[in-house]
């Protein structure tokens, strides 16, 4: 074979060393013929590789193609950096520390639709970084756009929902109640609070296909209090506030009897908490009696009780005492909460929320939420407190429910069972 001349050599180590990069913003199929197209492009010009990218080059997300353009020009591999255009490099000005660089390494930059790029003269650098804040414009021009159109498409009614929760569907870009479903929806929510939330108990007795994660993220939903993408009173709800509240309250009280079979749930399990130290009483037997006792070393009730019996008689009396005014209540006709309120519970939702994911300073936000949620003297008045109300008043009803009737009224209607160190009363604070 013939040896090659020298400038034969030369000619190939310099095509070796050409580098394309071709770019879309996202992953869509529609851009396949772009990105096709750039590569087919970049190698024709002579491009020995051409490193792709399906990644916005504005919204400073991780791009690991641009990284690697990046290294090669830092470790000298490249001596020709080849693109159809400079917006395909980055659109959010780091395009120009890009060609700085590249000019120190003396390695040529070239855009097929306007030649080399330099910075090296004053000049250069004008027109590179000309261009490069023109593209940043261009894609905020775009993004204002977009959000506008949004905007406008929401006012209207329209919401791009790729998942809707069980009982509601998208119809022509609108959420809404599906009528094939909502009831169903609505049967499987009252079944679950009267299930107490036992959300594993229900899929066993139902005999439904369904996960306890799913049916926990689908109580969770803000679309079945009426929000759709962050915005509140924009499709009608399949719950109220009270009612998500209420289970709310029925699964916080289920996690406290994680680990205890179904006999060795009480009454008052987990209802009961020590005032000196905010941790649950216990249950202890002394004889035949029991008793509820702190048994936190480091309280100053360490060590004290009250008979299981006394506490539960003094939460029946308080239920008592209150069940002429909510019988009275009872007989009012239903009322829709204020959408002040809603809009407040929403806000206070989502503090608590973040706040529990571990976002720290939120403490005086959600206090506010409260104190503002609390000016509202609204009493709500569904189906269900109003039997259960009147059914309050009846003489000896309280007295004679079972503990497990009992503790779903407790777990309803009483916020708080405080253990003051006192071997005769607890106190008892109602919703």
């Amino acid at each position: 074979m013939g040896a090659l001349c020298p400038a034969k050599v030369e000619s190939l180590a310099l095509t070796a060393l050409r580098i394309g990069y071709a770019r879309v913003s996202t992953q869509k199929t529609a851009q396949d013929i772009s990105i096709e197209g750039q590569q087919d492009q970049l190698r024709a010009a002579g491009c020995s590789e051409v490193i792709v990218e399906r990644a916005s080059a504005y919204s400073g997300k991780h791009r690991p193609g641009w990284e690697r353009l990046w290294s090669l020009v830092a470790a000298g591999e490249v001596s020709e950096v080849m693109v159809v255009d400079q917006s395909r490099l980055s659109r959010s000005g780091d395009d120009l520390d890009f060609l700085e660089a590249c000019t120190l390494k003396g390695v040529k930059v070239i855009t097929l639709t306007g030649g080399p790029i330099e910075t090296e003269t004053v000049g250069g650098f004008i027109t590179a970084g000309v261009l490069s804040v023109m593209n940043r414009a261009q894609s905020k021009l775009i993004g204002a756009k977009v959000r506008d159109g949004i905007k406008r498409r929401r006012a209207s009614g329209h919401y791009a929902c790729s998942r809707v929760p069980f009982g509601y569907r998208v119809t022509d870009g609108k959420v809404e109640p599906d009528p094939e479903s909502w009831a169903a929806a609505r049967r499987m929510f009252d079944e679950l609070i009267a299930a107490e939330m036992n959300v594993t108990g229900w899929i066993k007795a139902s005999g439904q296909r369904r996960s306890a994660t799913g049916i926990k993220r689908w109580l969770d939903h803000p679309m079945l209090r009426g929000a759709v993408l962050s915005t509140w009173g924009q499709v009608e709800p399949l719950i109220s506030w009270q009612e998500w509240e209420q289970a709310k309250r029925l699964r916080q009280s289920r996690s406290c009897l994680k680990g205890r079979t179904a006999g060795n749930v009480r009454l008052l399990t987990g209802l009961v908490k020590c005032q000196g130290c905010a941790v649950n009483l216990h249950h202890a037997k002394d004889g035949k009696t029991i008793r509820l006792k702190c048994k936190s070393p480091f309280c100053r009730f360490y060590g004290k009780s009250i008979k299981a019996d006394k506490a539960k008689a003094d939460v029946v009396k308080e239920l008592r005492q209150a069940a002429m005014a909510m019988a009275s209540l009872a007989s009012l006709p239903p009322r829709q909460e204020p959408t002040e309120a809603i809009e407040i519970r929403a806000r206070l939702a989502q503090l608590q929320e973040l706040s529990a994911d571990g976002v720290p300073g939120l403490e005086a936000a959600i206090a506010a939420q409260q104190e503002q949620l609390s000016t509202f003297a609204f009493v709500p008045s569904g189906p269900r407190r109003s039997e259960l109300a009147v059914l309050f008043a009846e003489p000896g009803t309280l007295e004679c429910a079972t503990d497990e009737e009992l503790r779903a009224v407790i777990i309803e209607f009483v916020a708080a069972i405080r253990f003051t160190g006192s071997p005769v009363a607890v106190e008892v604070t109602l919703r």
